[in-house]
């Protein structure tokens, strides 16, 4: 007996340090996946046909065009100045809009401007001047509105979201098709954010590119010239989601949680001796378990209320085990009192669920990690 206590001391001490080396290889495992996807630059436009030049646009809108009237082409320049998330799907917008009216436009029957169609009020267009630019005339209008689009936060908070001015011609009636007024800006280049303020502030956000798309909607009210045969243009800014914010205040607390929830661990005694003094008895389980499940659920739903999603974000996983540990524990203190699976559960004072807790941990964040970004 003696001969296997001094053994079992000699093996406690490696016990620990596998568990330690196993947790810090699926944690920095973790951490690798969080660097890559951080430094990943966003995907280009997921919206319609990008386009960097005339050509590319002629390209785009030749297959719709008619054979037998010419459609008039109406550059349409955006200056983005702010861009700020007001909820999960609203984004507050403000900027100026011009158009190039080049010499033989019919501007006495097509109405200049654009709408904004996803802004809560698609005419907030508001005219502030024009002038003369050699054999042609710009006209400018300025915009401050809210635009509400449908954002992915599968990724949450390693997210890349795609903010786009999605718009058509102000004429409604006679056809025209806006294009990018290319002549207003350098040779593009998505990132060089061509069309945004250089002093915009995004906050927790990094601008990722600046890129014109052309979509063609099928509207199935219409089927004569005019909506129907032109494509919308989308002014597109792509931005990606800074990890410091969510780390502080996402991923902190869950490791507080987890930290405790260890620590109980070390509370839990198979000695009934010092059960008073720890104060392990199935009421304190039972009330530690629902305090920690009631913390995780409010922190959970405050990630679904700020992602405003229905499906399940990355983040979430987190809070799953949380609740998967959570119980782990409570059930492992419920064995202690029961006495079921008595050898394994008491062998060195509950070593067995300590020893495996952080690797336990570690491994299934690590797995939602690669299952959701990648490594």
């Amino acid at each position: 007996m003696a001969i296997r206590d001094v053994i079992s001391r000699r093996w406690r001490p490696l016990l620990w340090l596998g568990s330690l080396a196993v947790s810090l290889l699926f944690a920095l495992g973790t951490v690798t996946s969080w660097v890559h996807a951080g430094n990943r630059h966003a995907p280009i436009a997921d919206v319609g046909t990008t386009v960097t030049n005339m050509a590319e646009v002629q390209e785009a809108i030749a297959p719709r065009m008619p054979k037998d009237t010419v459609i008039p082409l109406l550059p349409t320049g955006v200056l983005v100045s702010s861009l700020q998330f007001v909820n999960a799907h609203n984004v507050k917008a403000t900027g100026h809009i011009w158009q190039h009216i080049v010499p033989g436009f019919p501007e006495d029957r097509i109405e200049l401007g654009a709408l904004l169609l996803e802004a809560e009020d698609p005419h907030c267009l508001r005219k502030v001047f024009e002038y003369p630019l050699g054999d042609t005339k710009v006209v400018v209008w300025s915009f401050a509105t809210v635009i509400r689009q449908q954002f992915n936060y599968e990724n949450y908070p390693l997210d890349h979201q795609d903010i786009w001015l999605r718009m058509r011609p102000a004429d409604m009636t006679n056809p025209v098709q806006l294009v990018p007024s290319f002549e207003s800006f350098p040779p593009w280049n998505p990132d060089a954010l061509n069309g945004l303020d250089p002093g915009l502030v995004f906050g927790d956000w990094k601008p990722d590119y600046t890129v014109y798309s052309l979509v063609h909607q099928k509207y199935s009210m219409l089927d004569r010239p005019g909506l129907s045969n032109t494509d919308e243009l989308y002014f597109n800014v792509g931005v990606s989601r800074g990890l410091l914010g969510p780390l502080i205040g996402r991923i902190v607390p869950v490791m507080l949680l987890a930290s405790l929830m260890f620590l109980s661990l070390f509370v839990i005694t198979t000695d009934p001796d010092r059960r008073p003094i720890s104060g392990f008895t199935a009421f304190a389980i039972i009330t530690f378990s629902v305090s920690t499940v009631l913390v995780v659920a409010v922190n959970d739903n405050a990630v679904r209320t700020e992602v405003g999603s229905a499906g399940i974000s990355y983040i979430e996983y987190w809070y799953f085990t949380l609740y998967m540990m959570t119980l782990l524990v409570a059930l492992n203190a419920t064995m202690l009192l029961s006495g079921a699976f008595a050898k394994l559960i008491h062998w060195r004072e509950n070593l067995l669920p300590k020893v495996l807790f952080w690797p336990l941990f570690t491994g299934t964040m690590f797995a939602a990690t690669i299952g959701y970004l990648g490594f």
